[in-house]
């Protein structure tokens, strides 16, 4: 989570496509570059770096209270103090304009020193030569903190971030973990009918089979459903089919490596026909909604809220949404998560995706460039390492005496970039917390609001009840937290900006996609027809695709 507010956290991490544009300038290698005395020496006379900045929500609401408060905030009081160096932000934008408007500077080449950005900018600046080689640069200057997260993540957010083995961005981690998925089961209808979590695909149908057919609920009424499914299939992170097809070893979207080391892709792959197969008898049988085509998130959500779903897959964050709101409906639902069974006889690996999804290029013609490392050390060392001593509760937004700052918050940072792992950070620490009441643990103080909340829960108040299903000992950082330490994730193979293919045929192979897999699982096609689809994706671009993805390995 990045803030004290709950629902922060409720994003889409979402990487842009990437611009088809001509291949990257070659110009000259970055200069190698000497390690300080002092990574965290002040600049004297101070250094002036320009930027510019998205606005979000609170932002703005707080700018309506103090005008001033870009130029004068926690962070550029400390940027200034502890490091001598000064912020000029040449322009400032709500976030919904941000991407636009940045696209324009870029076509005018009217940019500042750092420049954040999406994917698609980030490959237009490295091609045309604007982003700076920062290789070096990061090796000099780049904390132990810094240089913890990157270990934390794998690395995964600076191969992002790396092109032709240089790195031309501070990658803006955000971490994968949160990608993981899960099996979600109202645990109250599994107690009513006095059955077990599934551990495999056909315990899973079986599971699906008695929600549907055993009055689960207990209303004497043909009501329920065994295994909630939007209609987009994939995309959602709530009741898709990520988690179900990654039980049989099928990775929709992901690429994988082949035995000689080459990446194939993961929707063409003949796990992926016996997974669809499976759905299809699923579907046929009436285990799922027989609408579920028409139907999107929002409407899977009332079913579920409803009381008339039993099981979904999807992520950590839907106790906040859609779950939450059954809750209130309903103080007995009761929604729990569980690993993903296995249709293979051996543990099921999710697939983890992109870590990074922004990223600060330096500009080629930037001076001290340096100071962008410097700013980047400096947000993580003061609050967004877990593990920092330097951590600081006033970024968060509050005094510690529930009075708030408006001047103080993590989102006037410059430069941000945060602890992969936090979420399972902060589960581990509320759980001793909670068993011990030892204040060691709790000195994060978001530890004490999510103990205080779970409290207040157990207390009978179901408002808190997401925080309890979100955080809690038997939330889904105790599932996720076990995918890791038993070897159940698995990296995708590439992760980098879309190659020009990608974007030029990857939407109407995705509409293939669609219409094909929706016509197998609803019966309008036989699964023996997905070999049509191989052939037909491979012909329509997907040959193309596969060449140029193993071209940048």
């Amino acid at each position: 989570m990045k803030a004290g507010l709950l629902a922060v956290f409720l994003f889409s991490v979402a990487i842009g496509m990437a611009w088809a544009g001509p291949a990257a300038e070659e110009g000259p290698a970055a200069a190698p570059v000497a390690a300080p005395d002092d990574i965290w020496a002040r600049y004297d006379p101070p250094v002036t770096v320009t930027s510019v900045f998205s606005l979000s929500a609170f932002i703005e609401d707080a700018l309506n209270q103090k005008p001033d408060v870009m130029e004068d905030n926690v962070w550029t009081r400390g940027y200034r103090d502890d490091l001598g160096i000064e912020i000029d932000l040449l322009w400032t934008v709500p976030s919904a304009q941000y991407d636009e408007k940045l696209s324009i500077a870029i076509a005018a080449n009217d940019l500042p020193d750092v420049i954040p950005t999406n994917a698609i900018q980030f490959k237009l600046l490295v091609d045309s030569g604007v982003a700076m080689d920062i290789t070096n640069l990061f090796e000099a200057y780049a904390s132990p903190l810094t240089r913890q997260m990157q270990e934390l993540d794998n690395q995964v957010s600076i191969s992002q971030a790396t092109v032709d083995g240089k790195l031309y961005a501070l990658p803006l981690i955000y971490g994968n973990v949160d990608n993981s998925q899960l099996l979600w089961i109202r645990a109250d209808w599994l107690e009513a009918l006095d059955m077990e979590a599934p551990t495999t695909i056909d315990e899973l149908v079986q599971l699906a089979e008695a929600f549907v057919n055993d009055d689960p609920d207990g209303n004497g009424e043909d009501d329920t459903l065994g295994l909630g499914l939007v209609k987009d299939l994939f995309s959602t992170g709530f009741a898709d089919l990520n988690g179900f097809f990654e039980a049989f070893g099928a990775y929709p979207g992901g690429w994988l490596e082949d035995s000689s080391g080459n990446l194939m892709y993961g929707d063409i792959q003949p796990e992926m026909k016996t997974a669809l197969t499976k759905v299809a008898e699923m579907f046929e049988a009436g285990l799922i909604d027989q609408e579920f085509v028409v139907k999107d998130g929002g409407k899977v959500a009332e079913g579920t809220t409803n009381g008339n779903i039993g099981t979904v897959f999807g992520q950590h964050w839907i106790p906040f949404w859609p779950l939450q709101d059954g809750k209130n409906r309903n103080t007995n639902a009761d929604w729990r998560p569980f690993p993903l069974p296995s249709a293979t006889g051996s543990p099921t690996k999710t697939m983890l995706g992109g870590s990074a999804n922004r990223y600060y290029v330096l500009n080629s013609e930037m001076q001290n460039p340096e100071a962008a490392v410097k700013l980047l050390n400096y947000f993580i060392q003061k609050y967004s390492s877990l593990y920092s001593p330097d951590y600081e509760l006033k970024y968060i937004g509050s005094t510690g005496t529930g009075e708030t700052n408006i001047d103080e918050y993590w989102e006037y940072g410059v430069i941000q970039s945060w602890q992969p792992n936090e979420n399972i950070v902060f589960w581990d620490l509320t759980k001793k917390y909670l068993d011990t009441g030892d204040e060691q643990y709790a000195e994060n103080s978001l530890i004490k609001q999510f103990s205080v909340d779970i409290g207040a829960y157990h207390e009978g108040e179901d408002v808190y009840w997401s925080t309890y299903a979100w955080i809690g000992p038997q939330g889904p950082y105790s599932v996720i937290d076990g995918y890791f330490k038993n070897g159940q994730t698995i990296q995708n193979a590439y992760v980098k900006a879309n190659t020009p293919s990608m974007t030029e045929r990857g939407p109407a192979l995705s509409q293939l996609r669609a219409e094909m897999f929706t016509k197998i699982i609803t019966g309008a096609e036989s699964p023996d027809t997905f070999d049509e689809y191989v052939a037909t994706w491979k012909r329509l671009g997907g040959d193309d695709i596969t060449a140029e993805v193993n071209a940048v390995q």
